[in-house]
Order: structure tokens, then sequence, then C-alpha cells
């Protein structure tokens, strides 16, 4: 079977403590027919010095400001040469060395989106669970369906849908899987298949609520309009949530209510 070249893009600022990890594991991948593209946004640290160790593997280097991390991931889109694209932004890392081998082994001759699933870490409460599992677009309605950690997409559908809408700067990703999921779900394949660790407390998890502002927002606009103004109802209820979890996260009393939710799907680590 053919293999399709594969652009790994990392995106990255201010990443000397991470970017070394994160470039080992796209390197100890068994799957060679990779192009490693990093997208700086002007580090100011030693983030560039420590890529430049890793030039012989670096097919290209963008280092400029940029208007966010979705700007940045469009401008390794733009630049990404492969026929999928995957991104393995700065503190990421492939769960095993043998992620692409196996994804890139199935036949996706008819696919255009690939999602699998990731192991959350760094969760409050010590908990850590295995996520994704097969969505239809109805499962955006309630929440984010999708980590764009286990994503894979071919370039061609970036070309037929556009990139990623920078005016969102939390969520983004996920308002391009529910552009794909309305118009191409059919060419998306779910594989049962940990790809990554998912950080738990990333920049999403600390702006909750202004990501949900931003769910809010693209669901006027892609879903029907009593589920959009479900969502807008939902917002107090939600705040009030994130509220008692921030508050309960540390007792052993929510460990063990995690636990109990996560059951069959807590990662082996926990």
């Amino acid at each position: 079977m053919q293999q399709p070249l594969v652009s790994l893009i990392t995106v990255v600022y201010n990443g000397e403590q991470l970017i070394a990890e994160t470039l080992q594991s796209a390197i100890r991948q068994t799957y060679k027919n990779i192009e490693l593209i990093i997208v700086d946004g002007g580090s100011t640290d030693q983030t560039l010095q420590v890529a430049r160790q890793f030039s012989a593997h670096i097919s290209t280097l963008i280092s400029e400001p940029d208007k966010g991390i979705y700007d940045a991931m469009n401008k390794g889109i733009m630049a990404a040469k492969g026929e999928w694209i995957y991104f393995l932004n700065v503190g990421d890392r492939f769960y095993d060395d043998n992620v692409l081998q196996d994804i890139f082994s199935k036949d996706l001759s008819n696919v255009e989106f690939v999602y699998a699933q990731v192991e959350t870490i760094n969760e409050p409460t010590g908990v850590n669970y295995i996520n994704g599992r097969q969505v239809k677009l109805i499962d955006f309605y309630t929440r984010y369906p999708i980590c764009h950690q286990a994503t894979f997409t071919r370039k061609k559908a970036f070309d037929k849908i556009g990139v990623y809408n920078i005016s969102y700067k939390l969520a983004a990703d996920t308002e391009w899987f529910v552009r794909f999921f309305k118009l191409y779900a059919d060419k998306a394949m779910f594989i049962p298949r940990i790809v990554s660790f998912y950080d738990v407390q990333g920049t999403s998890y600390h702006k909750r609520m202004p990501g949900y502002k931003e769910y809010m927002r693209f669901a006027a606009v892609h879903f029907p309009a009593l589920v959009s103004m479900r969502i807008r109802l939902m917002y107090p209820l939600i705040w009030l949530k994130v509220k008692f979890i921030r508050t309960f996260q540390e007792t052993s009393l929510f460990k063990q209510y995690r636990k109990i939710r996560f059951r069959g799907r807590v990662a082996k680590t926990s």
C-alpha cells in the first residue's frame, strides 16, 4: 500500500522547555514519509535555538508574529506539501512510536478526515481517561466531541471548506469540525486507537467560559435555531458546573465520582 506524505505541523511560542520532546515524538515514529513544519510566533526565549538542533529533520521553519494559534495553524496548512496534515503542537506528543504506521496502514482511499482517541494527562483529580468515539453532527449540539490532537486531515479538505476561522480564538478547530461534518460526514472515519496525549489543563480549560461564548456564536451560524437557543440558555448552568468542578476537583469524593463516570476508560497510569 502506498504511504502518503504526512505533514506534521508544530505551532509554538516560547516553548523552549517543551519543543524538544514534541519533535522527538515525531522523529521516533516508525512511519518515515513525513515532513516536519514548525510555525513559531516570534519566540523571545530559546525555542528557535532548540528547534534548530533538529534542523536535519525539519522541512520548513516559519518564525514571525501571528494573530493567535489558529492563524499559526493556518500558516502551517499553507506551507504543507503532504497529502495529510496532523497538528503536533508544542507540548503534544504521540502515544507511541507506531501511531502513524497504524493509521496509514488503513484503507483511507475514500476518507478525508480521520479521528481517533487521546489519553488525557494532567487531570486535576488525577483520574486520566481515554477520550474519543464515533460521532455524528448531532453530537456537536451538546459538547465538543472531537479533540484536534486525535485528528488527521487531507489537505484537500481544507481546500474545499477553508481553513480555521481566526475570529474564534479558542474554538476554531471545533467550528471547522462542524463545517466538515455538515458537508462531508461520509468522508470521516473513526479509528479506535489512542494517537496522542491530551493535556486537559491547556488554554481551553482555563478559559472554559470564553470558549463557551464562541460555541454559542458558531452554534447560531451552523445549528438549527432551537438548538442554538438551547445552547445559549445553558450558559448559566455551564458556568455553575465549571464553578462547582473548580471548587471540588481536588477532593477525594470528586475523584471517586470521576472514576465511576469514566469506568472502563480510566487510563492505566491513573
